[in-house]
């Protein structure tokens, strides 16, 4: 009974609405990481935490100079030391900042806001474990680059940029993807937050350049409840937010042949995404960031 408490309290502090009305990126930070660890236990990623930790278990092959013998007498299990530069990735996050992702139904966070509660909280875990992080914002080009950095105060350099983004212009996905291969030399995680309303095909050749270049890849499609259900009622008029197309019509008569349609458009870009070894996660914004935060540690440990 304490532990199922433990985890509804948990998850309040990932629910994004709870998160939109703490105001504060860098308490929407502590907060949903927090929140996160204190609900994870029992779990698969048993070692992981807010901090990394400096060993790693001995493997045959590996120098017995760094073996741990202080850790050997308490356990009775070999581990070597692990330095820094071991665990280190360089995580470049790119999110989505044109218009559409404003788009917010009643008694939701918008698209952009809730993607920047989740960069903001990955940023968070990211310098905790010594991970050195960048952020690109874009729409049709991009519009702010924060360098990457491992430093614990680079967290508000990243927080800042995201304070004072704003939705604007249409989405281009393809040059701002194009243009990331070109400028991330070094190996590293590239995770992009957006909600993917784009040429597909564009969207695909970009990603692929990435992967070219062999970095890793995570997707966070990010769409509201009404995108992926359209559970509007009587005759509504829609406005398209990047060019201004309206649309009257009744969501009822529409609303199975559109659900299909969005069913194929994400399984398609799941399957491709998959195809190419690139992590492709689906996220409402009505619901927590505990399913992002858990996609990257997915991802993070493989990388290890």
């Amino acid at each position: 009974m304490k532990g199922a408490q433990n985890l509804t309290e948990s998850r309040k502090y990932l629910d994004p609405a709870t998160l939109g009305r703490l105001g504060n990126l860098d308490l929407v930070a502590r907060s949903a990481v927090e929140g996160f660890f204190s609900g994870l236990h029992p779990s698969p990623f048993h070692g992981f935490s807010v901090e990394y930790s400096d060993h790693r278990a001995y493997q045959r092959g590996d120098e017995l100079k760094f073996l741990d013998w202080k850790v050997y007498g308490r356990s009775d299990k070999l581990y070597i030391k692990q330095f820094l530069q071991e665990t280190n990735v360089a995580v470049h996050i790119l999110l989505d900042s044109s218009r559409s992702m404003a788009f917010a139904s009643p008694g939701s966070v918008s698209k952009l806001d809730y993607g920047s509660f989740l960069v903001a909280a990955l940023s968070y875990m990211m310098l905790r474990q010594a991970d050195a992080v960048g952020l690109v914002l874009f729409a049709d080009r991009i519009v702010a680059r924060v360098p990457a950095s491992s430093r614990r105060t680079h967290l508000n350099a990243l927080l800042c940029a995201l304070q004072s983004n704003r939705a604007l212009g249409e989405t281009s996905l393809a040059g701002v993807l194009h243009d990331a291969a070109e400028r991330i030399t070094r190996r590293s995680l590239i995770i992009l937050i957006s909600d993917l309303l784009d040429d597909t095909g564009d969207v695909y050749k970009g990603l692929a350049h990435l992967k070219h270049i062999h970095h890793d890849v995570i997707i966070f499609h990010t769409l509201d409840r009404q995108e992926l259900m359209l559970d509007y009622e009587g005759l509504v008029e829609f406005e398209d937010m990047e060019t201004r197309t309206r649309l009257r019509t009744f969501p009822q008569s529409v609303r199975d042949a559109y659900r299909r349609r969005v069913a194929n458009f994400t399984d398609d870009l799941s399957r491709t995404a998959g195809r190419s070894s690139i992590d492709y996660c689906l996220l409402d914004t009505s619901q927590p960031l505990d399913r992002a935060l858990m996609a990257y540690l997915a991802r993070r440990k493989v990388m290890m």
